[in-house]
């Protein structure tokens, strides 16, 4: 087990602590306030387009933030910069109001919360190298992980506790105007204030890449190298798809369960949990593997696990059977997220970090709205979620064909130094 120490346990908290804002604000509550509430006509499509633009914003401004904060040796403080951004702009939400009205403010701000809470993760991630040793990457990174998911879980519960399902709430609120809902956003954002701190007081800023370029020269020097190392450029057009088909899964997993084995809304919170738990079990479990047989071959496993479980998914129509294959699909995916980021660790050197995993982010979600708008369109024509699903399948299947069996890891890039 990874030593607990003040650098491992400050990045644990760091996950802990911008987990929430996913699963409360983007996911969970918020999200459907503004559907139903805010933008009562067409609200799922503006609500769509927002996080479309985030994403498509994360995947530029990832790579370029990434490579300037490795030239000017900054990652800590654009972190805390974008760290404090995303906290306020989703403590503002306070404000947005179930009105008309509000619907630009609300739509800017939580477009500025998702772009910040995706783009820190570019500087975050680059963070492991200095956080422990090279041996305990994996380890810290799926203990780190999985603190994510039982984060998002626990402050989705402390919501629906204190929050959401009383007749009587805490500090006088009422529920008229959402005030329970407006609440929410406030107790995530000084979760994430609070629990943020130690990372930017105890983790070190790693060493400075010493090049002379500027930054878009060194930005398209990282990517010249990228396409040239045939296997690095294999890794992330395979990162490309199984992302994309992970987007899909989170996208339409409850609806999925609703449609196909008619689940009910306490049903799909009961669904949500599960694959975190097994998330989040899964990123340990994962993480003492990276370790032992590598990232790459972790990463191969989980793709070959998620499309034999996937294919289940589609066949099965007895219900006990669709809570069998969800704990196994989640077991999967946590690992899979985690050591994605070790690979990156592994192959990367701590001054080059921040532009490798801008590049990561890059391909993460160039095209993620892709398998959501593939899924829907297939549900569109056919009308059968079983169809939509297997498209998640197809995604997987190519990004394992692409990844190949060969591992990177093997190779000594010389020229990264």
């Amino acid at each position: 087990m990874v030593s607990l120490n003040k650098k491992s346990l400050a990045f644990i908290l760091y996950d802990w602590a911008t987990s929430p804002i996913t699963t409360i604000h983007t996911t969970f509550i918020f999200s459907v306030y503004f559907v139903e509430k805010i933008a009562v006509e067409n609200g799922s499509f503006l609500w769509g387009v927002i996080i479309a633009i985030a994403s498509i914003l994360t995947a530029f401004l990832g790579p370029i933030l990434g490579s300037y904060a490795d030239k000017k040796r900054k990652r800590k403080l654009i972190l805390f910069i974008l760290t404090i951004l995303g906290g306020l702009s989703t403590m503002l939400l306070w404000f947005a109001k179930p009105s008309l009205e509000y619907l630009l403010f609300a739509g800017i701000l939580s477009c500025i919360s998702i772009l910040t809470m995706e783009v820190v993760f570019v500087l975050y991630n680059s963070l492991l190298s200095t956080s422990t040793d090279k041996k305990n990457y994996g380890i810290l990174s799926g203990v780190s992980w999985a603190a994510g998911y039982l984060a998002g879980i626990i402050s989705l519960v402390l919501c629906l506790t204190f929050f959401i399902l009383p007749e009587k709430l805490i500090f006088d609120l009422t529920k008229e105007n959402g005030e329970n809902i407006r609440a929410c956003m406030l107790f995530i954002s000084l979760w994430m204030l609070i629990f943020v701190i130690p990372l930017f007081i105890i983790i070190s800023e790693p060493e400075k890449n010493k090049t002379e370029q500027s930054t878009l020269v060194y930005l398209k020097q990282g990517c010249l190298f990228i396409l040239k190392e045939k296997l690095i450029l294999r890794f992330f057009l395979s990162r490309l798809f199984y992302f994309d088909a992970l987007a899909t899964l989170f996208a339409f997993g409850g609806i999925y369960a609703s449609n196909v084995f008619d689940f009910s809304t306490k049903e799909i919170l009961y669904f949500a949990i599960l694959i975190n738990l097994s998330a989040a079990l899964g990123a340990i479990i994962g993480g003492f593997y990276d370790r032992i047989i590598s990232s790459f071959r972790v990463i191969q496993f989980c793709i070959i696990s998620l499309i034999v479980f996937g294919i289940f998914l589609i066949l099965i129509k007895n219900e006990i059977y669709f809570w069998i294959v969800s704990f196994f699909l989640g077991l999967f995916i946590g690992p899979l997220q985690s050591s994605s980021r070790v690979l990156i660790s592994d192959l990367v050197p701590s001054k080059k970090g921040g532009q490798f995993f801008g590049f990561a982010v890059f391909s993460g979600k160039i095209t993620s709205f892709l398998g959501p708008l593939a899924y829907g369109f297939l549900i569109l024509i056919f009308d059968d979620h079983r169809i939509g699903m297997s498209f998640v399948i197809i995604l997987l299947i190519f990004s394992f064909l692409i990844l190949g069996q060969k591992n990177p890891l093997l190779k000594n890039y010389r020229s990264f130094n």
